[in-house]
């Protein structure tokens, strides 16, 4: 159901990175919005999936004629619900990419926290965006939380791909967390940047 509050530029730079991750395109239009089609991957627990709205997670939605507008309607939805402007821009940004890919965003933002203050366990690591969290992330060394959130990730994808038959995906979700440390402009040691 779309909401008529104006989109945060930290959610409309979420879709930047999230929709070109997620679209498929008719074969011989590449990169041609205009073709963008739904994907039917048997082995996919979402179902049929577009824009990366699937069936399984979103009954009653068309994904066969959903339109790129009305999927940023429906995770512009979700992104008010998990509340992710409270918390800084790229942290917000890379917990959606979890809640649109799969995991435990805000629980690993406070494992990654805790153990930034050498395993001090500052937070109770409960999933929930409480007041100690929200400060606690709100002044914390975003480059390290985002280090170790992706590596906490990575530990979930080569857990699916080692238990399920799911190992077909791996490479692409660590091509797509690399690419959001760049896109977050993570500093991570021995790089050159």
């Amino acid at each position: 159901m779309p909401t008529t509050l104006p989109k945060s530029k930290s959610f409309l730079r979420a879709t930047d990175f999230i929709l070109p991750h997620e679209e498929e395109f008719a074969r011989g239009h590449w990169g041609d919005e205009n073709y963008v089609v739904a994907e039917h991957d048997p082995k996919d627990p979402g179902g049929t999936t577009k824009y990366g709205i699937d069936a399984r997670s979103h009954p009653g939605v068309d994904i066969e004629k959903l339109t790129r507008d009305q999927a940023i309607d429906i995770y512009w939805s979700e992104w008010l619900s998990h509340r992710l402007d409270l918390i800084p821009e790229r942290l917000a940004i890379a917990a959606f990419d979890v809640y649109v890919n799969g995991g435990s965003p805000i629980k690993w933002l406070q494992s990654s926290y805790n153990w930034s203050h050498e395993g001090a366990k500052t937070l109770v690591e409960d999933g929930q965006l409480g007041p100690k969290t929200l400060s606690a992330l709100s002044t914390c060394n975003q480059d390290v939380i985002l280090r170790r959130f992706i590596n906490l990730r990575n530990v979930r994808f080569q857990e699916l791909a080692r238990n399920s038959n799911l190992s077909q995906y791996l490479k692409g979700w660590e091509v797509r967390d690399s690419d959001l440390l760049r896109f977050l402009n993570v500093y991570t040691p021995g790089s050159s940047s």
